[in-house]
């Protein structure tokens, strides 16, 4: 299972063209059926609105720019067959500035203003906003990548769109994968102002334990987005490891994995959580520095060749995107086909209260098979087992790595 990253330690390394802010409002009136943000014209046409918010100004906007690509994507389709039980998407484009603030701003306007029916997201900052959504009672599907508030049971109007991540555990699937690339000592850095920067560290490192590698090196106090390196690269040099995990940002990633290379050390495996897709391949600098690496990715690559990953493909293409998609339309396309899945489970007339209802009972989703093999329940906070799926770029490709998926236990390492 995919360990979510907080804060910017989800950014990528390339910036990425600023695109323009979709304008919908949706009907100002609506019937007495629907909730708030489901309408129904006099014609006859019916619309739900809802609320997407990301990180389009300030110091994460790089790594979310394209999030309206994987909106546009998937609702184009959805609605060109003609919606969900008969009711068309439309969205509003909220920014956060990068801010927890500047996201409370920017859901209070949807909420208090546009009445959507609910939050959609994809930003480094939500947490910001969370509390007023469950103040107010508010749906809210999305990335699950600024905090363990998704993990929390209190907030029952959080759906992650990959399943719930809870913090305290961690997959024996790393540790296997290592091991299979020949790995014999283990080491993991994580950031001292990220719990889930630390956290997956630790739990990297005794999923190397549990299949029988020794851990060599473990820091969890390095300073968030620092590319100080050299005397790190120095301490896991001297430590003698040859399996790396790296729950940290590209910049500190990237600068770690040089340093280890200029010292002579041969790595078996570096395995990063973030950095896969489109956003790396648009760095050349970023590609020079990423030769054979190992990339978690979220679900299914595009390089899988799945049908699922092909639709995506397909419908990526027709907003002009062709190559794997980058970061942020990874998780806004998975998030919008989050959101639709519980919209058709509400039934023909949905209500913010009858949607977070069917969303709690979902079992066995897949996102249409983006996910698989794994089968999400929204409500399960202890998951029993997750799945790893792994690229390794060479050259300017991506490749799945044979053995991947990796499907194992999830063991309770702390809480």
């Amino acid at each position: 299972m995919r360990r979510r990253l907080s804060a910017c330690a989800v950014l990528v390394v390339a910036a990425c063209t600023a695109l323009a802010a979709c304008g919908s409002s949706g009907s100002s009136s609506s019937s007495s059926s629907p909730g708030p943000g489901a309408s129904q014209s006099t014609g006859g046409s019916k619309t739900i609105t809802i609320g997407f918010v990301t990180d389009l100004t300030g110091v994460a906007s790089s790594g979310f720019l394209t999030s309206k690509l994987g909106i546009d994507a998937y609702l184009n389709r959805i609605n060109n067959a003609g919606g969900v039980n008969g009711y068309k998407i439309k969205y509003i484009l909220a920014d956060t500035t990068s801010t927890p603030t500047g996201a409370l701003t920017a859901v209070q306007k949807l909420v208090q203003q546009d009445n959507v029916f609910a939050i959609v997201e994809n930003s480094s900052d939500f947490f910001g906003a969370a509390p007023y959504t469950l103040q107010q009672n508010i749906p809210v599907v999305g990335s699950a990548i600024d905090s363990p508030l998704w993990g929390d049971p209190k907030y029952t109007n959080l759906f992650a769109s990959v399943g719930v991540v809870n913090e305290h555990y961690t997959s024996v699937a790393p540790g296997q994968f290592m091991k299979s690339q020949g790995a014999t000592k283990c080491a993991s850095l994580g950031y001292a102002g990220s719990p889930s920067s630390a956290l997956a560290a630790v739990g990297f490192n005794k999923s190397c334990e549990m299949v029988g590698l020794k851990s060599g090196y473990l820091n969890t106090q390095f300073p968030f987005g620092s590319t100080n390196v050299g005397p790190i690269a120095l301490a896991m040099k001297a430590a003698g490891v040859d399996g790396l995990f790296l729950p940290t940002d590209p910049s500190t990633s990237f600068a770690l994995i040089v340093a280890l290379h200029l010292l002579g050390v041969k790595l078996k495996a570096s395995l990063l959580p973030t950095g896969y897709g489109g956003d790396l391949l648009a760095s050349k600098p970023a590609v020079e520095a990423a030769q054979g690496v190992d990339f978690e990715t979220i679900g299914a690559p595009a390089e899988a060749n799945t049908a699922a990953t092909q639709q995506r493909a397909a419908d990526l293409a027709k907003v002009g995107v062709t190559g794997p998609p980058t970061f942020a339309e990874q998780e806004a396309y998975l998030a919008l086909t989050a959101f639709v899945a519980g919209l058709k489970a509400a039934g023909p007339s949905p209500t913010r209260q009858s949607f977070m209802q069917a969303m709690s009972t979902i079992t066995g989703y897949d996102a249409g098979g983006l996910l698989a093999p794994e089968k999400i329940s929204f409500r399960n906070y202890t998951p029993a087992s997750g799945c790893l799926w792994v690229a390794q770029l060479r050259g300017a490709k991506f490749f799945v790595m044979p053995s991947t998926p990796i499907c194992s236990p999830l063991v309770k390492i702390s809480g």
